[in-house]
């Protein structure tokens, strides 16, 4: 038999194409499949360095606000989508920008505060968020396949957690906004609000809209019951939250990592 069972993509947008033209933007099928990713561990460096044709962010994150666990699946499983490593630079890079630097800038000038803007925590807690991945995602990868139906390659959950990471940094992005913008609305009408009680539970409303997301995402691509995906889900929180990411963060906090690159940027 010589017939070809490779999924082909478009070049263009990445959707899987079932004709001579992509269903999503028009564009010709052309004649070229996607090449077959390196799944192994030693993939990492060929995703970092690969220079082909990637999805739009903005297409991203408005895919990701609409469906967010359809998304994530689909550009996982989607061999031609490549830009998942600039889509965590952009969603981290932005969210930990505007918490460190642009919004304490803001909040200094329009509320009288003390500027405590930060621009060498904006690199270290990247630092921090990268490490932490590097030390968390092998962990997540043996314990899912463990308990999972479906095989999957590291390089496979790789991308999903980078996907994953990303998502959680944008989530935290709108939350500061929508958060500066009850603050604002505060002050401008004399509000009676408590605003300390207003960001407490808008962090707890992000951090079960994130865990569901995580325990959807994962039940989905490991094929795991809504109970193990739960479970690993609520295991991988704390480690993350309560261990890892804390003792990461203390380490840059000893080395006063945050103040040397502080001085540095300005």
């Amino acid at each position: 038999m010589t017939g070809s069972s490779e999924a082909r993509f478009c070049t263009s947008c990445g959707t899987a194409l079932a004709g001579r033209f992509c269903a999503s933007c028009g564009t010709a099928a052309g004649t070229v499949s996607a090449p077959a990713p390196r799944d192994g561990w030693s993939g990492l460096t060929g995703e970092l360095l690969s220079q082909e044709r990637r999805l739009g962010i903005l297409g991203t994150v408005l895919s990701f606000l609409h469906r967010p666990v359809d998304t994530i699946i689909r550009l996982t499983d989607n061999p031609a989508y490549r830009g998942h490593w600039k889509f965590l630079t952009a969603m981290v890079g932005t969210q930990l920008t505007l918490v460190h630097v642009l919004l304490p800038h803001l909040y200094a000038r329009l509320f009288n505060l003390p500027d405590t803007a930060n621009a060498g925590a904006v690199v270290t807690n990247e630092i921090v968020q990268y490490v932490g991945m590097v030390i968390l995602t092998p962990i997540q990868f043996y314990l899912c396949r463990a308990l999972g139906s479906v095989r999957r390659a590291p390089m496979e959950y790789v991308k999903l957690c980078v996907l994953s990471v990303s998502f959680c940094a944008l989530l935290s992005t709108l939350v500061a906004l929508l958060f500066t913008g009850i603050a604002m609305a505060v002050f401008k009408f004399g509000i009676a609000l408590d605003l300390a009680n207003v960001w407490q539970g808008l962090a707890i409303l992000v951090s079960l809209a994130i865990l569901a997301f995580v325990a959807a995402s994962h039940r989905r691509f490991w094929g795991m019951s809504w109970p193990i995906a739960v479970g690993v889900t609520l295991a991988a929180a704390a480690l993350s939250w309560l261990v890892v990411y804390p003792g990461l963060t203390h380490i840059v906090e000893q080395g006063n990592v945050a103040g040397v690159l502080g001085s540095l940027l300005g």
